[in-house]
């Protein structure tokens, strides 16, 4: 059947204003990538060239619900693209190394949980790594072609899911629209949502099983029993996929069972506790019997997290700086970004009330708006964890699960703004320019703003292309050594000796890796340790920037001197003194040491 022109509403110009930010975008990159100072205006431009249409259509009663179904999926994937843009064609953030080692091992073993030397926790929530893994083998793609194409499909999987839901929780498709919008702003929507991670899939399905179980409660009785299937196939996939959606997901459903009762006084067919206590007990019985190694993982991350808070709040402790790039850094986000993230804040903040009180008089019959609401509350609690060190992370990632509610609620809010009397249209713009500071403030509290555009991998001279020094190793390790080799090396370089380098790689503090290369000379345990682990190549790095699991993978920038900074020689020079240890390669501040002889 041919599409009709009015069938497609504002669509096509909008869809115009999104590709021309797109390309602004591209060309911020371009002039990043060539070290021309100062493109961050034109990214933020083509970042606002893409939202603020889109904002300014939802707000509007004239749209329809496909028309607007149809601009949160190009908002969805148009931000999505942006993510792509920075990094093509590698995957360059670290827990995107990590997954895309997992996949390649699965396609090469023919099996899953086969073990990762970094993050060893990730092969037993296979579902990213499986799902792609199966593309990878049926179309002979790449597993960074596979993973964008995956994490592509489960973002609009997100944002549409996320728009129905709102929509059947609402009885409004304008107040879905809205509400997708707000999200877009949440803070790892634009940059860590976006990665080939296993959160990146688990949370859309999550999104999913909460629609499933909104459009059961809207059928008719009879029909309960068809709902079944889909829904426990969603709660296993998000099972099997990430441990801390699985947790979120089993909060979510008691939350909803709890509200049902409260508001129906009744355990009947329409509330879900059933399917709380399956997620439950699904979620227990893989942690304990599959996954086990996830306590060791996250136990200490909780616990250090509660006792952290206990001690900046009693002064024992000094707060976390925000904006800050990293420990070793002075704050590099200027201070009118610094503004705008803040803004955002505050107009999410002043929406709330509006937000809750519109929840209260139309919706506080239904159990999916309680629980909604409550998450928009428990979101600033969150805001609290960002100021104390050891715990900023566990609040940002509870952040993008109780941002959904607040998304919904601030819709409520948006669609309240402006009924009232006096110029529509101005009402609307004054909305759309919300959203766009709410896209903007998320985009700049949730990355570093020095990494918001992508730094150089590669230059050109002389008609000859040469790539970054922990690139180059990558590259040498992969064409000159077996592929069974394992090697010990600093943060940055090991990633991506394992993809795209398709060797193994230790890092980290367990076992002592950090410890060996950070030292200046050897104390007798750091070699056998090594042979004990099987490592025989030592990737020595004087780069500082190289422990850096964000910015180490990249040249150093003139620009930003701090991060070119050296470690003393010795840190190299040790590994050369040992009777039997052998140079393999060097490239500037980068050695590589070949242990053989010393066994």
């Amino acid at each position: 059947m041919q599409v009709t022109p009015a069938r497609l509403g504002h669509l096509p110009p909008i869809a115009l204003s999104s590709a021309l930010g797109l390309l602004a975008i591209s060309a911020a990159n371009a002039m990043s990538r060539a070290t021309v100072s100062s493109p961050e205006l034109i990214y933020w431009g083509g970042l606002l060239l893409i939202g603020l249409p889109i904002f300014y259509r939802l707000t509007g009663r004239d749209a329809g619900p496909g028309e607007r179904l149809a601009l949160v999926c190009l908002l969805g994937l148009s931000l999505y693209a942006v993510k792509v843009i920075r990094d093509a064609p590698l995957f360059l953030f670290s827990d995107e190394l990590v997954h895309a080692f997992n996949a390649e091992r699965i396609v090469d073993r023919e099996e899953l949980f086969s073990g990762n030397p970094i993050l060893e926790v990730t092969p037993f929530y296979p579902g990213l790594e499986g799902a792609t893994s199966a593309l990878m083998t049926l179309t002979g793609l790449s597993s960074y072609t596979s993973g964008i194409i995956v994490v592509g499909a489960a973002r609009l999987t997100l944002v549409a899911a996320m728009f129905l839901l709102f929509a059947r929780i609402s009885g409004s498709a304008r107040t879905a629209g809205i509400g997708v919008a707000v999200y877009a702003g949440s803070f790892n929507f634009l940059y860590w949502g976006a990665q080939f991670s296993y959160a990146s899939l688990s949370l859309p399905l999550l999104l999913v099983l909460m629609m499933t179980l909104a459009e059961r409660e809207a059928d008719a009785r009879r029909w309960a029993a068809e709902w079944a299937v889909p829904l426990m196939l969603g709660i296993a996939a998000i099972v099997v996929t990430h441990h801390l959606t699985s947790y979120a997901m089993v909060g979510v459903l008691a939350a909803l069972a709890l509200s049902y009762w409260i508001v129906h006084l009744t355990w009947a067919w329409a509330n879900p506790w059933r399917y709380a206590v399956l997620a439950a007990v699904l979620a227990a019985a893989w942690l304990l019997l599959v996954a086990d190694r996830t306590l060791d993982y996250i136990g200490p991350v909780l616990s250090d997290a509660f006792g952290a808070v206990f001690e900046t709040a009693a002064g024992e402790a000094p707060a976390r700086e925000l904006f800050r790039d990293s420990e070793s850094e002075a704050i590099s986000t200027p201070p009118l970004a610094r503004a705008v993230a803040y803004l955002a804040i505050a107009l999410l903040a002043a929406a709330l009330p509006l937000g809750l009180l519109r929840l209260w008089r139309d919706y506080r019959f239904q159990p999916f708006s309680i629980v909604l609401g409550a998450g928009a509350l428990l979101f600033f609690g969150t805001l609290i964890l960002r100021l104390v060190p050891a715990a900023w992370e566990t609040g940002n990632r509870a952040s993008e699960f109780l941002f959904i509610g607040l998304a919904f609620t601030v819709a409520c809010a948006g669609v309240e703004a402006w009924r009232p009397r006096g110029n529509r249209a101005l009402g609307r713009a004054a909305v759309a320019a919300g959203l766009g500071v709410i896209l903007v403030g998320g985009a700049i509290a949730g990355w570093p703003w020095g990494q918001q555009l992508s730094p150089p991998l590669k230059a050109r001279a002389d008609g000859r292309t040469i790539v970054s020094p922990p690139l180059a190793v990558a590259e040498w390790a992969s064409d000159n050594l077996p592929p069974n080799s394992r090697f010990a090396a600093s943060i940055a370089d090991a990633r991506l000796l394992m993809t795209p380098g398709g060797r193994t790689a230790l890092a980290g503090t367990s076992p002592a890796i950090e410890d060996i290369l950070m030292a200046s000379r050897f104390s007798g345990w750091e070699l056998p340790l090594l042979e004990r682990r099987n490592v025989r190549y030592v990737v020595a790095d004087r780069r500082e920037v190289a422990h850096d699991a964000v910015r180490g993978y990249f040249f150093t920038n003139s620009n930003r001197p701090e991060f070119e900074r050296l470690l003393d020689k010795e840190l190299i020079a040790k590994f050369g003194k040992v009777p039997g240890v052998e140079r393999i390669y060097a490239n500037g501040d980068i050695a590589i040491y070949d242990l053989e002889g010393t066994r």
